[in-house]
């Protein structure tokens, strides 16, 4: 066995490991959930960041920056604001309500906000949330699956049963606590290969160079412009969805949820941001030399794992792809615990069971279902990476950005509003998305902007003609200032 299977064999049995032996702490859905409020800054950091550093940066994007360049920051700018108001504004409100009400994950929050529709915005609000991740999920189990495919010479579905079965596994197993564990051994991961697959790509170019690797990519033509032929302007406008789904994401309202006290997310931030803003330079250049080491790529490659395989030294290029799969590993392990937990909350505990099938079997009977559900899926390709986590932020944004800023900031926006606004933004967005896709239009932009403006407009026509009660305004009140000693209080249990 090479250095490059190993390292990758390694890893898959160390985030199963993880699993295995988190599951030993797990005693209920609280545990399961929510890691019951355990964690410490440090863990926030290496937890948020491996979460939300997909595949689709390294595989997507960097085959994206490799053709377009700096132009890619149109993505990264909007996503690092979104990261500013997830954690630095959301997260604060998330976090001091916790400390109030029983909240496990978004629907939660938003049943209690908008406590007059409780029930009914929980159901529409957990449809949202397995129809908007379905896409991510796809794409990491398609990133994971190829990679592993390329390296030993199997079979793409081979290798995708094979990636389905160790990630349902350790997900199942450990829960919020397992999948937080294993996201600060894959985030290490993660870091280290970047920091040497940057000047080691650089080098490549350059012949053994790295500033000759750098002159030559200096230059490539329009690489230094805001827009170009692959990325149009619409496209450049379009990527803001990332300013607005970011702070809806629910796997980060979960992951604020592990947090310890209100003081380790704010210590968390300015990390999350430095690393947030390291990790997305260093893919342009690594795309950029990859375009001059593999001018003919081939469809359906990635210029990160030819560089890796072709163009490293083994080490290095092993570190580079075990990176990558953290970096999958992490995104798939924490969707499909939400999407897992949603269907488990919402549908399974719900139905007639008979008396031996108890919470925590069916939490994890949510995750398995989620899981060979998205690997039916993945077997057939629908998109391409970027685009099917694209399509995921669009989703999101458009159904949950106005109920919960809005939620946030106006004591009279209402549930009934806030019901009308997720399905009217979310349905906007399909629509516009489904006929830019057949005719090749780009109405309203994005599908995004469609779905935020439609929501926007829902919202707050209704909320004025019926605004929140009394016991909705509470709720927000209670957020805004807690009594005295809550602030640091631990999450209850």
């Amino acid at each position: 066995m090479d250095a490059l299977t190993l390292s990758l064999v390694s890893l898959l049995l160390v985030s199963l490991a993880i699993g295995a032996y988190s599951s030993r702490s797990v005693k209920d859905t609280r545990d399961y959930y929510s890691a019951a409020g355990r964690m410490p800054w440090y863990m926030l950091v290496g937890t948020f960041m491996a979460s939300n550093v997909s595949a689709g940066l390294f595989l997507g994007a960097t085959n994206a920056s490799g053709q377009n360049g700096y132009a890619m920051w149109a993505a990264y700018f909007p996503t690092c604001i979104g990261y500013l108001l997830c954690i630095g504004f959301v997260a604060i409100w998330i976090r001091r309500l916790s400390d109030r009400y029983e909240i496990m994950d978004l629907t939660d929050l938003f049943y209690h906000r908008f406590r007059r529709q409780g029930e009914l915005i929980r159901s529409v609000s957990s449809i949202i949330i397995v129809f908007a991740y379905i896409p991510v999920l796809i794409a990491q189990f398609i990133a994971l699956a190829s990679i592993i495919s390329v390296l030993l010479d199997v079979s793409y579905g081979g290798s995708l049963l094979a990636i389905s079965l160790v990630v349902v596994s350790y997900t199942l197993l450990g829960g919020m606590l397992g999948v937080i564990r294993a996201d600060g051994v894959q985030f290490i991961i993660l870091l280290v290969g970047l920091l040497v697959a940057v000047p080691m790509a650089l080098s490549a170019a350059g012949e053994g160079e790295v500033n000759v690797g750098w002159q030559r990519i200096s230059r490539l033509p329009e690489i230094f412009e805001w827009t170009t032929p692959g990325l149009p302007w619409f496209a450049v406008l379009g990527q803001l969805v990332w300013l607005f789904a970011i702070p809806v994401q629910p796997h980060l309202v979960s992951r604020f949820l592990a947090a310890r006290t209100e003081r380790d997310i704010v210590i968390s931030l300015p990390i999350c941001v430095g690393l947030t803003l390291f990790i997305y330079t260093a893919t342009i250049p690594l795309g950029l030399a990859g375009r001059i080491l593999e001018p003919e790529l081939e469809s359906g490659a990635y210029y990160y794992v030819v560089m890796a395989v072709n163009h490293f030294p083994v080490l290095v290029g092993a570190l580079a792809l075990a990176g990558i799969a953290s970096a999958a590993l992490s995104t798939c392990s924490t969707v499909l615990l939400i999407a897992g937990q949603t269907v488990s909350r919402q549908v399974l505990q719900r139905l007639p069971m008979p008396g031996w099938f108890t919470p925590m079997y069916g939490a994890r009977a949510g995750v398995l279902m989620v899981g060979v559900a998205t690997w039916l899926i993945a077997a057939i390709q629908p998109l391409g990476i970027f685009w099917l986590v694209v399509l995921s932020a669009s989703l999101l944004a458009s159904g949950f950005f106005v109920p919960l800023f809005l939620g946030m900031l106006w004591r009279r926006a209402s549930a009934e509003g806030a019901v009308a606004a997720m399905l009217t933004g979310t349905l906007s967005a399909v629509t516009v998305y489904l006929v830019n896709g057949l005719f090749g239009t780009h109405l309203f932009i994005s599908e995004v902007f469609a779905g935020l403006a439609m929501s926007l407009i829902i919202m707050v026509v209704i909320s004025i003609k019926s605004p929140a009660s009394e016991q909705e305004m509470a709720v927000l009140d209670c957020a805004r200032k807690l009594p005295a000693g809550l602030e640091s209080r631990p999450y209850p249990g």
